[in-house]
């Protein structure tokens, strides 16, 4: 059994070569990177879970701004109408909070919901581009749904941050 030394940036394993599976057709990738965390840009960036949870509660009763619902729109690259469904706030409702400045507990609760799962999106996948696709993407675990049309609702939320949670731990779905 004769040894082989792979080497890759600055790590060195040692390879019995009739361990290997041999596949020409196949290239492989080792990364060995260890992914640095990504700084927020968007209007998830506020959310962050290290901000004192008081604060955001008395923000989420009082309403948020509804600048929130533009930058989500522009962050997501969708419309508003999209953002409404996505949400399940009727979009005549979400239009006219917009004129008023402010929106209302229940809708800035859903506001946020997407705005945090964004940011764990762009957070698990890399970039806020990679991030959107993947959430506008239909997902085989969802059956077939994307990661925005789960987002109506808490419990479906909460399957898509499981199902960004294997991803990021490498858990095979």
């Amino acid at each position: 059994m004769s040894q082989a030394k792979i080497k890759k940036a600055l790590y060195t394993w040692q390879v019995n070569e009739t361990d290997c599976v041999e596949e020409p057709a196949v290239a492989y990738e080792v990364c060995l990177e260890v992914p640095k965390s990504v700084p927020c840009e968007g209007s998830y960036a506020s959310w962050s879970p290290h901000i004192d949870v008081m604060d955001r509660v008395a923000d989420l009763k009082k309403g948020l701004s509804a600048e929130l619902v533009d930058e989500l729109c522009m962050d997501l690259v969708i419309t508003r109408q999209e953002l409404a469904r996505y949400t399940g706030v009727p979009e005549r409702s979400l239009n006219r909070k917009v004129k008023e400045g402010r929106l209302s507990c229940g809708q800035s609760e859903r506001m946020v919901r997407l705005s945090r799962l964004l940011g764990k999106t762009v957070q698990v996948l890399g970039t806020q581009e990679s991030a959107v696709q993947w959430l506008k993407a239909p997902r085989s675990h969802l059956r077939g749904q994307t990661p925005l049309e789960m987002v109506e609702t808490e419990l479906g939320t909460e399957e898509v941050v499981n199902l960004l949670g294997r991803i990021e731990h490498g858990v095979f779905t």
